[in-house]
C-alpha cells in the first residue's frame, strides 16, 4: 500500500472512506462520521501525547482567569546572549514560558524568527510592560494573540 499525503487526519478519513483495503490513522468520531471500522485505539507511542488545536480569529479573545499569549520576534543580530538577554524579561518577572521555538528566517544565516507562549494575557499590565521591552530590543515583535488557557 502506498502513503498518500492528506491535510489532516479528518480528510484522510473521508479519503479512505471511499476507497477499498485501505486505513488511515484518525479520530474515533471521524469513523463514526464516515461508517469505518475502527482496526485499533491507542496507538499513539507516548502515552502523554496531546494534539494541541488553536482557533484563528481577526477578533481578540475573551479574557479569562487563566491566559495564554503567542509573540513572535527577531533580535538585531545574532550574538552570544541576545536570546538570554529577551527570555530574561520573563524570568525578571516571574512569567512562566510554555514554548520556545526557532525558524530560520530566510534573510540569511544566523537570522531566526522566535515563537513564543507564554502565560499572561497581552492586556496584563506587566505583561504589557515585559512586550514594550521586548519591542524596543528586537528587530520586530508581533503578539499573536492572547487566549484561555484550556485545562482538561
Amino acid at each position: 500500500m502506498k502513503p498518500l499525503f492528506t491535510l489532516s487526519t479528518a480528510a484522510a478519513t473521508k479519503l479512505i472512506a471511499e476507497k477499498d483495503n485501505s486505513a488511515a490513522i484518525g479520530s474515533l468520531k471521524a469513523a463514526q462520521l464516515y461508517d469505518l471500522n475502527v482496526l485499533d485505539k491507542n496507538i499513539q507511542d507516548m502515552d502523554n501525547n496531546e494534539t494541541r488545536f488553536i482557533v484563528l480569529s481577526r477578533d481578540k479573545a475573551l479574557k479569562s482567569e487563566n491566559n495564554k499569549t503567542s509573540i513572535l520576534f527577531e533580535t538585531y543580530q545574532d550574538s552570544p546572549g541576545e536570546l538570554y538577554y529577551i527570555l530574561g524579561f520573563f524570568a525578571n518577572n516571574n512569567i512562566n514560558l510554555t514554548k520556545i521555538e526557532s525558524r530560520p528566517s530566510k534573510e540569511g544565516l544566523g537570522k531566526y524568527i522566535f515563537f513564543v507562549d507564554f502565560e499572561g494575557h497581552e492586556d496584563d499590565k506587566k505583561i504589557k510592560e515585559i512586550l514594550g521591552e521586548i519591542k524596543i530590543r528586537t528587530y520586530f515583535m508581533k503578539v499573536l494573540g492572547s487566549y484561555p488557557i484550556y485545562n482538561n
